[in-house]
């Protein structure tokens, strides 16, 4: 009877309210530390892939030109070398090629105006071409978020800003009298698509309003060249 009594006890032990509570109580706390647990495991995880990330921008091949990458990221909040996502299109598809076909207008016009003796603008402009197909045929190959295409792209900025600002220097020194007014249209319509392919920055959209920015731009530093070699013959 003493054994039955300690069964007894146990049940009614077991069936209390008090014990209920302590068992969910008991039960809470494991819910809480595994709640906690995986709050842990998660911000752990965003660290590293935030780690990881500052890695590869100090390790990126960036070589000397690492601290204008890391000025420009800085400035920008990272937007200043970030890039649009092209995919589905690749180097290889229809619209792929005919953009990157695009880039030719700047061989076309640096050539010209070599031939033209306009060696300095149109040298300029054919090295900016070349590096405007190697940063969207890498653009277009690798994908988002990746190294080699945000080097091309900051090697696209300076090219494209040396044969920018040498037209610059050339319409300067011409005087904005005699700056054609061709080219200040056309030079109008190339900053204005490039802003929406900013705005679309994203597949077909970002195709087509680029593609018009690389033959407009084109097409006005090969206007202010033969401007300034007009201008140079006439002095």
């Amino acid at each position: 009877r003493s054994s039955g009594g300690c069964r007894a006890s146990s049940f009614l032990y077991m069936a209390s309210p008090n014990n209920y509570d302590d068992n969910r109580i008991e039960d809470n706390n494991e819910g809480t530390t595994s709640k906690s647990e995986q709050k842990q495991a998660s911000e752990s995880f965003v660290l590293d892939i935030k780690q990881k990330y500052q890695r590869d921008l100090s390790q990126d091949g960036f070589g000397p030109l690492l601290p204008i990458a890391e000025k420009i990221d800085e400035a920008t909040g990272g937007w200043g070398l970030g890039y649009a996502d092209l995919a589905p299109e690749t180097p290889k598809t229809p619209l792929g090629i005919a953009f990157l076909a695009t880039n030719g207008c700047y061989a076309f016009a640096g050539l010209a105006l070599g031939v033209q003796g306009e060696f300095l603008l149109g040298t300029l402009t054919e090295i900016a071409g070349a590096v405007s197909f190697w940063y969207h045929y890498s653009q277009l190959e690798f994908g988002k978020d990746r190294s080699e295409v945000r080097l091309a792209l900051l090697t696209d900025y300076i090219t494209a800003g040396a044969a920018l600002i040498t037209g610059g220097v050339y319409m300067a020194n011409m005087g904005i009298q005699s700056v054609p007014f061709e080219a200040v249209v056309a030079g109008s319509l190339a900053v204005l698509f490039l802003s929406l392919s900013w705005v679309w920055e994203f597949g077909a959209p970002y195709l087509f309003w680029h593609s018009l920015w690389h033959v407009m731009s084109a097409y006005t530093g090969y206007i202010v060249g033969q401007a300034h070699i007009s201008g140079s013959l006439t002095m």
